[in-house]
């Protein structure tokens, strides 16, 4: 089973229990973000081979949602992300000076389900997966910032799963630090609007999109 096809069988499990509903929450979540871009291409017809390409990018962002629990220890929420800035490099034979900068910005809008395993009053794990939208922009520069790629806005199916744990502070405040990762699918800039040595517009830069994200959270109930 992959995890997209995971993700969906949580989901649909929290929705079975949307008449058990106990209560609303909101949540913050500050955490860091490892972007990852696999199978990265330059769609140039004159490239053989990539040289070298550091291939993922860290920063520290955070994430809102809104959501209700469930009798039957479960959860489902709607989270926003938000924005994320990345930057990749890479080199490409025969043109290894020529370093293409791919920069690329994306949120998430995602609906989440939460299945909780309670240890005791206070301690619990738990497993989550979601489904939802990704919007990204990507753009970037081949060698300095005057031969650039065009912007290219797009909204992509992401997916997520994660693990974590939950500690009960008060009836109303719980504490948590958790796993995911997410796939934000494929992504590509606009093509080059620099004059190449054809003088031709059929340069691209492409990859596929993901995060990784150790995080902690406050939840309140309402």
């Amino acid at each position: 089973m992959n995890k997209s096809s995971l993700s969906l069988l949580l989901l649909a499990a929290a929705f079975s229990n949307l008449s058990h509903a106990e209560g609303l929450y909101g949540s913050v979540k500050i955490q860091s973000a490892q972007q990852d871009l696999s199978s990265a291409l330059l769609t140039s017809p004159r490239v053989s081979h990539r040289v070298v390409s550091p291939d993922s990018s860290k920063n520290v962002g955070g994430a809102l949602a809104v959501g209700y629990a469930f009798k039957g220890d479960w959860r489902l929420e709607g989270e926003y992300t938000l924005k994320n800035d990345s930057e990749f490099k890479s080199h490409w034979a025969p043109f290894n000076a020529n370093v293409n900068n791919m920069q690329v910005s994306s949120s998430r809008l995602m609906l989440n389900g939460y299945k909780d395993f309670p240890l005791n009053d206070y301690l619990s794990l738990y497993a989550m997966a979601g489904v939802g939208v990704a919007h990204i922009s990507s753009e970037g520069y081949q060698s300095n910032t005057s031969r650039r790629f065009a912007n290219n806005s797009q909204n992509n199916f992401a997916y997520a799963v994660g693990v974590g744990a939950d500690f009960k502070l008060t009836q109303q405040i719980t504490l948590g630090t958790g796993y995911r990762y997410v796939d934000m699918g494929d992504i590509e800039t606009g093509y080059n609007t620099f004059a190449n040595r054809i003088n031709a517009r059929d340069e691209q830069l492409k990859g596929k999109l993901r995060e990784q994200n150790l995080y902690v959270e406050a939840r309140m109930s309402f």
